[in-house]
């Protein structure tokens, strides 16, 4: 390869490199063959995770967007209040959200299609966070960082607090959790009999916990995750108790 040759594609490389390390930021929610006969249609989203805006892409047609309504994981609703004309193969807006990164369960929009027949695919990335949703009611129980080495691992919990449900979260790698035990405050233990995988940035379903809110003394976790792979970290939360008539008397 010639002098010239090089200098070449070393500045397309450099050129394309913004574009390529942007489109990284942006992680496919889903998507939704829309029809010209309706004017209303959802996307549902797959998986957990934080995002701080979002963006949509049409395929195959062109559409005009004159509502969208997000739903988050926390059940509150928000919409952008924007309109937007969509030519076949192009974005919207980036469409930041409001608050703390959120994670979406739905985003609903209204719209026209300028098509006389066939369907359009309207696609839906979001841009992810690294920080972890709390929502209300949830509290930070504890934390360990976990190694491929070893296949088991506890996270110890302080405090008297009651709780009714657990949820992991885990970042910073992936995990494959293959059994949780928890131990309470009067000494019995719960285990759930669950199987989880987490991808980096994700939490576990609810864990509701049996019977009464219970003080929670440890999480004991069994897992496996990939050697040469950075450690994961694994974070506690409990939901805690809001009536005071449910909660376990101290024994």
């Amino acid at each position: 390869m010639s002098l010239k040759q090089a200098v070449f594609f070393m500045s397309m490389f450099f050129w394309m490199a913004p574009a390529f390390v942007a489109a990284q930021e942006w992680e496919r929610l889903g998507s939704r063959e829309v029809n010209f006969g309706l004017d209303h249609d959802v996307i549902s989203c797959a998986g957990e995770g934080a995002f701080t805006a979002i963006k949509l892409e049409v395929q195959g047609g062109n559409v005009e967007m004159y509502n969208i309504k997000l739903a988050f994981g926390d059940n509150q609703r928000f919409s952008p209040d924007t309109r937007i004309q969509f030519e076949e193969g192009s974005w919207s807006r980036t469409i930041d959200l409001p608050g703390i990164a959120r994670s979406i369960r739905t985003v609903e929009f209204w719209y026209r299609s300028r098509l006389t027949n066939g369907r359009a695919t309207v696609t839906l990335f979001g841009k992810r966070s690294n920080e972890i949703i709390v929502e209300p009611g949830w509290e930070k129980l504890g934390t360990r960082v976990v190694d491929f080495i070893g296949d088991k691992d506890a996270i110890f919990c302080e405090g008297e607090g009651r709780f009714t449900a657990i949820r992991l979260y885990v970042e910073n790698g992936d995990l494959i959790l293959f059994n949780i035990k928890i131990t309470f405050g009067d000494g019995t233990s719960f285990s759930p009999g669950t199987r989880m995988e987490f991808q980096e940035g994700s939490r576990s379903r609810s864990v509701d916990l049996p019977g009464v809110a219970r003080v929670i003394r440890k999480v004991e976790l069994w897992y496996r995750s990939e050697p040469g792979k950075p450690k994961a970290t694994v974070t506690l939360y409990g939901r805690a108790a809001v009536n005071a008539a449910i909660i376990e008397k101290r024994s």
